[in-house]
C-alpha cells in the first residue's frame, strides 16, 4: 500500500504522529509543573520527528525489534538555561502552554494537508470511471 502514497504523504503521516507525541510531551510538562525536582522534557518537533523517521525506516527494512525500539535515548530533560525554581522544578507553565498552542495548530495544519491528498486522490479515482 505504500506504493500507492507518495513519499510526502508519508512525510506528512510521520509529522502528524510527531505532532501528536509533543503535544503529550507538553502536556506531561504541564502536569508535573508542580513536582519537585521535576525536569521539563525539552524536545523538539525535530527531535522527535527524525526519531520517528528512523523508526519508520527501520520498520520499512524489516530491522525492527524490541531490543532496539528505543531511538531517542535521551530524555531532553536537561536544558542548561532552564531556570529553576527553590523546588528544583523548571517548568514555565506560560512558556509550555504558548508551545502547546503553537504545536495544535501545526497539528491542525499538517491535518489539512494530509485530507487535501487524499482529496485529490479521491478525486482522481472519481475521475478515473
Amino acid at each position: 500500500m505504500s506504493g500507492l502514497f507518495s513519499s510526502g504523504f508519508l512525510k506528512l503521516e510521520t509529522a502528524l504522529v510527531a505532532r501528536e507525541k509533543l503535544q503529550t510531551t507538553h502536556a506531561s510538562n504541564i502536569a508535573n509543573a508542580d513536582t519537585p525536582n521535576y525536569r521539563a522534557d525539552r524536545r523538539t518537533f525535530d527531535d522527535i520527528f527524525s526519531a520517528e523517521q528512523a523508526k519508520r525506516n527501520r520498520l520499512d527494512q524489516g530491522l525492527f525489534s524490541k531490543s532496539n525500539s528505543t531511538i531517542f535515548n535521551g530524555s531532553g530533560a536537561d536544558s542548561a538555561d532552564a531556570s529553576l525554581r527553590l523546588d528544583g522544578n523548571n517548568v514555565d507553565t506560560q512558556k509550555e502552554m504558548a508551545r502547546m498552542a503553537e504545536n495544535q495548530l501545526m497539528h491542525e495544519l499538517t491535518m489539512r494537508m494530509i485530507k487535501g491528498k487524499i482529496s485529490s486522490l479521491a478525486n482522481a479515482i472519481k475521475e478515473g470511471r
